[in-house]
């Protein structure tokens, strides 16, 4: 059984095809954006403020991402059929990879022995995805707590992506082929593309039933 990593566009789905895993599998689910969100109010000298600059606190938060999973996957629980979801957000790719391919290889495995990758596109305008972000705005969501200005800005940045290198990393994305990432896009009928990505995770059998 595979460890999952979703990442993707803003408001494109990540938490709720997370959540959709963790029924469908029983895989438990790690939001980054919680952790974000506690490392910025418990330890606010270092860095990793998003409402302030949400590059610099990718950069700064990439490197724990990275060996936090690495740590969940080599838990005990990785031996019991215990798994996990990452709702991936704040994560380079391109510096946060090299660090768990280093990990994973002093522990003998590769990669994609123990994570797939799964990528969500949301191909809507700068004023459609505003209107999304604000509809379902939740607590813990930084979104909530910067004002329309500032969210509009953040929007016009992230709107219209047709493929998903920008919110991931040149490199890593230019491996997209190597690492098997699927990527889907959910702007319209986001139910039916959850339904095919369970679908399609489920004809992969490795993913759902190794034990390694």
């Amino acid at each position: 059984m595979k460890n999952i990593i979703i990442f993707g566009a803003s408001r494109a789905g990540k938490t709720s095809l997370a959540k959709r895993l963790k029924d469908e599998f029983q895989f438990n689910v790690v939001n980054v954006d919680h952790l974000v969100n506690t490392f910025e109010e418990a330890f606010p000298n270092l860095g990793i403020g998003v409402e302030v600059d949400e590059t610099q606190a990718t950069t700064n938060f990439t490197p724990f991402i990275a060996h936090y999973i690495c740590e969940l996957a080599s838990h005990v629980y990785h031996k019991t059929g215990s798994k996990f979801v990452v709702d991936m957000t704040f994560f380079d790719f391109d510096l946060g990879i090299p660090i768990i391919e280093n990990r994973l290889q002093r522990k003998g495995k590769e990669l994609l022995d123990v994570f797939i990758f799964v990528g969500l596109i949301n191909n809507k305008t700068s004023e459609e995805l505003f209107n999304d972000v604000r509809k379902y705005d939740m607590p813990g969501d930084w979104t909530l707590n910067i004002n329309d200005n500032e969210l509009r800005e953040h929007c016009d940045k992230h709107a219209g992506i047709s493929e998903s290198k920008s919110h991931v990393g040149w490199q890593f994305y230019g491996k997209r082929e190597e690492f098997d990432i699927r990527i889907y896009d959910t702007a319209e009928g986001r139910k039916q593309v959850f339904d095919r990505i369970i679908n399609d995770l489920s004809k992969r059998s490795n993913i759902i039933n190794d034990n390694y």
